[in-house]
């Protein structure tokens, strides 16, 4: 067998796969179950494979990118869809597999319908006119009638420009001809046939206009150049427009300029912070619900689909919402107020912190001037507690003074009393007791210095006098 020559072996349909090499003198020829003595002669590499989202794919596809690169090809990009309709930048999310599912072997089917100005902004009136006036050229019917026209013609024996009459080998190969062109005609029709049932479809037309030619570029970051106030605008401005395409929403406010009202603004943001959009990914899907066997496997199918497009759009709307975020967080007239707010709430703080010192020094002042009136107040009580305090002292003392003299007259007026010259004239106890301090002094001067006789007429007149009183 070894000896065969590699011309005697046949050859069969294996002969287009992997070819392996002989096997090495000593290896076992037979195989042998949990005792081969075929052992490897290498260690294997094993690398795990990880499947990426397409999120994680548009991120990996621009990470190689810096910003001057990524500033680069958005310059590049804007000319083709600033403000306009058609452009040649495919979608991300445009693969082959999206075109095998469509069945137009790349054909663009708006293209076909001669609507390519205007694709997804084309209404479905416009689409169903241009479709049937499309038909009345490339309908076979249409065309077997023209050619049955032009073959009356001929046999009538039409002649040509030199005015030579046709020959029968002559009909022969224009009919061969016409064979291929009608083979071409028919796959036009087909063709249009396609795009009709594409784009005359909601649904279907939906899905295709959220993965046709658009550029879905989205900065991811973004690098201020003063000596060019209006890069920002230029920036976030196309992507902006492009993205406006998927909005529920119409109709879309506009990114603006540099003189925008910050109304505008605020009223644009919160738009794309609360952005609805209707682009879908059913073309994206793994399952092709035609392939089912049963109904089972055809629902099994359907939940899966359902569960791949919500999770590339919610991929894309998380997409969106960063791109959105780093153009509030970078737009220059969102800055521009925030550094107004701030600074009307500095002043706001600054004129409530000046008025509460105002306020607290008006107290203050208010408080010193309570305590300086009490102060006076306490001083003007205190000098006429004391006025008051030397006039009941100095009336203490007067009266002290007078009880004195008056105890005094009376110790004399009771001495003379007991005088043996004045014992009969009358009650010096009765007079010591009863008579004024005044009194007694005039009748202690009478007793004392005048006349007896006059003194005694006094003692008596005092003690009449007393006595009266008494009665």
């Amino acid at each position: 067998r070894e000896k065969k020559s590699a011309s005697t072996q046949p050859h069969m349909a294996v002969a287009t796969l992997l070819l392996l090499p002989p096997p090495k003198e000593g290896s076992p020829t037979e195989p042998t179950c949990y005792g081969s003595p075929a052992k490897a002669v290498a260690k294997k590499e094993v690398r795990q494979v990880s499947t990426l989202s397409l999120q994680e794919t548009l991120l990996q596809s621009q990470s190689h990118l810096n910003q001057d690169d990524l500033d680069e090809v958005e310059e590049e990009e804007r000319d083709d869809e600033e403000y306009g309709i058609q452009t040649t930048k495919k979608s991300y999310y445009w693969t082959k597999e999206v075109e095998e599912k469509l069945g137009l072997g790349g054909a663009d089917p708006y293209g076909l319908l001669q609507l390519e100005d205007k694709r997804w902004r084309a209404t479905p009136e416009e689409i169903r006119k241009s479709y049937r006036r499309l038909v009345l050229t490339l309908h076979p019917d249409k065309k077997d009638t023209k050619k049955a026209s032009g073959a009356r013609q001929n046999a009538d024996g039409e002649t040509d420009e030199l005015g030579v009459t046709a020959s029968p080998a002559d009909n022969s190969t224009r009919e061969g001809g016409g064979e291929e062109s009608e083979g071409e005609e028919d796959a036009d029709f087909k063709l249009l046939s396609a795009a009709w049932e594409l784009l005359g479809n909601t649904e279907q037309r939906r899905a295709f206009d959220s993965v046709d030619y658009i550029n879905d570029y989205l900065p991811e970051r973004h690098r201020p150049k003063p000596e060019k106030p209006d890069h920002f605008f230029r920036n976030f401005g196309p992507p902006f427009t492009r993205q406006s395409k998927f909005s529920i929403d119409q109709p879309v406010p506009q990114l603006g300029d540099a003189n925008t009202p910050y109304e505008e603004v605020a009223r644009f943001y919160r738009f794309w912070q609360n952005f609805r959009s209707w682009r879908e990914f059913t073309l994206l899907t793994e399952h092709d619900l035609t392939q089912a066997e049963d109904r089972e496997e055809r629902r099994w199918m359907m939940r899966n689909n359902k569960n791949q497009c919500a999770r590339i759009k919610k991929d894309e709307a998380a997409r969106l919402g960063n791109f959105v975020a780093l153009a509030y967080e970078s737009d220059p007239r969102i800055q521009m107020h925030r550094e107004q707010v701030q600074r009307a709430k500095e002043q706001q703080k600054a004129a409530r912190d000046a008025a509460l010192r105002a306020e607290r020094e008006q107290q203050n002042a208010e408080a010193e001037a309570r305590a300086v009136a009490e102060r006076e107040q306490q001083a003007a009580v205190e000098a006429e507690r004391q006025i008051h305090a030397e006039e009941r002292a100095a009336s203490k003392r007067e009266k002290e003074k007078a009880r004195s003299a008056l105890k005094k007259a009376r110790k004399e007026l009771r001495t003379l009393g007991e005088e043996e010259r004045w014992k009969a004239s009358g009650d010096f106890e009765l007079l010591a007791a009863s008579l004024n301090l005044d009194q007694l002094r005039e009748l202690v001067a009478l007793m004392s210095n005048g006349d007896e006789n006059v003194a005694r007429t006094a003692v008596k007149s005092a003690v009449q006098q007393v006595l009266n009183s008494t009665h």
